[in-house]
């Protein structure tokens, strides 16, 4: 017998592979942080994943509009800096983030979307 969890747990991978076949799950941990939580810091993301600074700039670089070495990322994220705290970044979905976070989520919740 099929558990429909795990069946749609199944369909958000393929969901991600679709967007990047060789997306790293620390990637995709990054985006759903930001998806369940606009406006964390890169600092709060590190430290929910375990994750160097060097490593969560990497994961949001990589889910923002130029990847590092100018190359296209996903365009999913964009990070900016706090006007209160200059060195903290914040990190928000793009448009097209917002309707991949949607997505995930019709995805999960069972519904064709």
């Amino acid at each position: 017998m099929l558990d429909k969890t795990l069946i749609n747990g199944f369909r958000f991978l393929e969901e991600l592979r679709k967007l990047d076949p060789e997306m790293q799950l620390q990637t995709a941990q990054t985006f759903m942080c930001v998806a369940l939580r606009p406006g964390i810091t890169m600092k709060e993301i590190g430290d929910k994943l375990g994750l160097s600074q060097s490593s969560c700039s990497r994961n949001v670089a990589a889910l923002s509009k130029v990847h590092r070495l100018n190359k296209p990322g996903h365009n999913l994220v964009v990070a900016v800096e706090d006007p209160m705290e200059r060195r903290r970044k914040v990190v928000n979905l793009t448009p097209d983030g917002e309707r991949m976070a949607r997505n995930i989520k019709a995805l999960l919740e069972g519904n064709d979307f």
